[in-house]
């Protein structure tokens, strides 16, 4: 997991963040109706860190996450797999809790073995097996 966050956000100077480092932070995200999951997720990453995970801009895609974060309205927590989308004044910043991380699962019909499925998890295979973690 990574923060995101402006240009020209105290934040965007670090090397890497801790999570307590967001306390009092205004944090994009994804709300409770969209992704109760992640949603839950990351409240309980924060909370662990006696911060409150409630953003005060909810939206339903990364994109527009980051865009809102570029704008200077907020950060975020976010996956390295968006580091690709770089806008004009985003930064990501690594996360020293090496336990700040959130499942990826994939389910399939038991006895319905698709091609395509598993081609998909040998790439994540791949991927896991030499991406660098956040």
């Amino acid at each position: 997991m990574l923060v995101a966050a402006g240009a020209s956000h105290p934040l965007a100077e670090a090397p890497d963040a801790n999570l307590r480092d967001l306390a009092g932070e205004a944090i994009i995200g994804f709300g409770r109706r969209v992704s109760p999951s992640l949603h839950a997720v990351l409240a309980g990453m924060l909370g662990a860190e006696g911060v409150s995970y409630d953003p005060i801009i909810e939206a339903t895609e990364y994109a527009t996450i980051l865009g809102f974060v570029a704008a200077g309205e907020g950060v975020a927590i976010v996956p390295a797999s968006v580091r690709t989308f770089q806008p004009p004044g985003l930064t990501y910043v690594g996360l020293l809790e090496g336990w700040a991380s959130v499942p990826l699962l994939l389910l399939t019909r038991a006895g319905e073995p698709l091609p395509l499925v598993a081609q998909a998890l040998d790439v994540v295979a791949e991927l896991y097996t030499t991406a660098p973690t956040g």
